[in-house]
């Protein structure tokens, strides 16, 4: 498609061609009196006396200055009346864009139309469309994460209540006591899911903003320290390997990647011993959290990233939104989430690569 004269070419083109007219007009004007003089003088001569000589010679020095400033009188005005009609002509494909852009509704956001547009416009309107798209995307995952978070929500609030109507017609004790137990632990699924939930909605508002040289190995101790508990629980040793590496990011953030990961590994792998391993190579720093578990099917590696995805490899059930923090904490601090075997080929090793200070 042939792009039209761009703004500058056409301001250009316009004014040079009102110069000129006003110019060419002005000239014609000044030689036309100019003649009208000269004749008059050859048709009626001065006198041969020095004084009547030098009085014409003034009176017609001063006519011709006249004539040459009469034309510039109406010459500006007129070109500045063209440099105005000009300049809105070259400037009309301005003005309809902005007619289109206010008579959009609030929630319209089609691309607007980008033929037939200047050269210094059409950068304007590709970069308007390239907003436009990206707010509709923004638009279709909050729209696809809310109506993923309601189902979600949906689930636990239901056993919930099962189990309060179960308690509630109970007769024997030590089936109430069951039933409350399981009320408790639908609270504590249901208080992991709606964290988990905000801290996906505080991730996507945008970029930490607190990003500072952080050492990775406190963290790794700090988030060992705290899964211990759970740790002993399900019978599996933890371990961090010898190793540390600094990055640019958010402290808190990174130990909630790390703490995903962890967690990931010690609730669904059904795995023995998890390890926890920091390295620095490459300009990157990788932190690897590997187990000897069940692992995740080659074919799942990549859906698992989904949100609200749950692997049917799994031993527990779980909100399926870990992998999915994990890989857009390590996306706002400029790195990747990789997902492959363990060591031996045995249960699964999730590696952040993080660019190191």
């Amino acid at each position: 498609m042939r792009r039209p004269f761009s703004l500058r070419t056409r301001l250009v083109g316009l004014t040079l061609l009102a110069v000129a007219l006003v110019w060419l007009l002005t000239a014609f004007a000044t030689w036309r009196e100019a003649r009208h003089e000269l004749k008059e003088l050859l048709a009626h001569p001065p006198s041969t006396s020095a004084a009547h000589f030098a009085t014409e010679r003034d009176e017609v020095a001063a006519e011709i200055a006249e004539q040459l400033l009469k034309p510039m009188l109406y010459a500006l005005p007129a070109l500045a009346l063209l440099l105005v009609i000009a300049i809105g002509y070259a400037l009309a494909p301005l003005r309809q864009l902005a007619r289109d852009v206010e008579a959009r509704a609030a929630d319209r956001l089609d691309p607007l139309p980008d033929a037939s547009l200047p050269a210094e416009v059409a950068p304007l309107v590709t970069r308007l469309n390239r907003l436009f798209a990206d707010i509709v995307r923004a638009l279709d995952n909050e729209r696809r994460f809310t109506a993923d978070a309601s189902h979600e929500l949906r689930t636990p609030l239901a056993a919930l209540k099962a189990q309060a109507q179960v308690a509630l017609a109970a007769v024997d004790h030590a089936e109430r006591r069951h039933a409350l137990e399981q009320i408790i632990a639908g609270c504590d699924r249901a208080t992991h899911l709606v964290a988990q939930l905000l801290t996906l909605a505080r991730l996507d508002a945008g970029t930490p903003q607190t990003m500072q040289e952080v050492a990775l190995r406190p963290i790794a101790e700090a988030v060992l320290a705290m899964s211990a508990g759970e740790a002993i629980e399900r019978g599996c040793e933890l371990s961090l390997r010898e190793g540390d590496a600094r990055v640019q990011g958010d402290a808190l953030l990174l130990e909630v990647l790390l703490r995903n990961l962890v967690d990931n590994a010690l609730r669904h792998s059904g795995a023995t011993r998890v390890e926890v391993s920091i390295e620095a190579a490459d300009k990157r720093a990788a932190l690897t959290v590997s187990d000897n578990g069940c692992g995740i099917a080659a074919d799942q590696r990549e859906r698992v990233r989904q949100r609200f995805y749950r692997s049917a490899s799994t031993n527990s059930s779980g909100s399926g939104l870990g992998l999915s923090i994990v890989a857009r904490i390590a996306e706002l601090h400029g790195g990747t989430l990789d997902i492959g075997p363990g060591p031996a080929d045995t249960g699964t090793a999730l590696r952040v690569l993080l660019p190191v200070v």
